[in-house]
């Protein structure tokens, strides 16, 4: 019995010391130390060339995303499923390209749904290279209710040139440019939330300023 517990002492302390020295070498983009050690995820999630581009229309609230196998998140949405913490799940992955307010926006200058969708596909938006920055995780107290998100932050500078084809095109029909900015973009893969999502339109913001743990890429 005491060995037991010598031992799970000896561990605990061993993983104490581990992510000690983690953040002490490693740190987030932004100079503060990971919340955990590294989450494997599947460098496969990042070529989705196999799978379909899915046009996403609903009038005003239509949007463009970019897609992934969401059997390469399911792993990591299973990591922080938890039943203190019950997370949901789409059950689909993407990355939203332009968000349906911004696609609100670039409406009043007649910019369509086809149109913007002729831009993802011209630009072979699924080939479009992606590499993973961290996981993020969201833990807020909005309305009332503390929700949790969690996602996968990710570099996708040929999405930025897709949004910056559409800027052109709004700026071109009289759009007021004040009003869409092509580099106001934080791209992520959505894994999971506790009830709902949270979006920048909610003071959410999804940069590198909520990365939670470091990934490290498995086969």
């Amino acid at each position: 019995m005491k060995i037991a517990l010598v031992l799970a002492a000896v561990c605990g302390l061993a993983s104490a010391v581990d992510l000690s020295s983690y953040q002490v070498h490693h740190k987030t983009p932004l100079g503060v130390d990971w919340k955990g050690l590294p989450i494997q995820v599947s460098r496969k999630l990042f070529s989705p060339k196999n799978v379909p581009f899915i046009e996403h229309p609903a009038g005003n609230a239509s949007w463009l995303g970019m897609n992934f196998d969401f059997q390469y998140i399911k792993p990591v949405f299973d990591t922080f499923n938890s039943t203190e913490i019950p997370l949901i799940t789409r059950g689909e992955s993407h990355v939203t390209v332009i968000s349906p307010p911004e696609f609100a926006v670039l409406a009043t200058a007649g910019v369509t749904f086809d149109q913007i969708n002729t831009f993802a596909r011209q630009s072979k938006i699924q080939d479009s290279k992606v590499t993973p920055i961290c996981l993020g995780k969201e833990d807020v107290l909005f309305e009332g209710v503390q929700k949790v998100v969690y996602q996968i932050l990710v570099k996708a500078p040929e999405l930025i040139k897709i949004r910056e084809k559409i800027f052109q095109l709004y700026a071109k029909k009289g759009g007021n440019t004040a009003l869409f900015d092509p580099q106001s973009f934080w791209p992520h893969i959505t894994v999971g939330f506790s009830s709902s999502d949270l979006f920048l339109e909610q003071g959410i913001y999804k940069g590198s300023n909520v990365c939670y743990r470091p990934i490290t890429l498995t086969k």
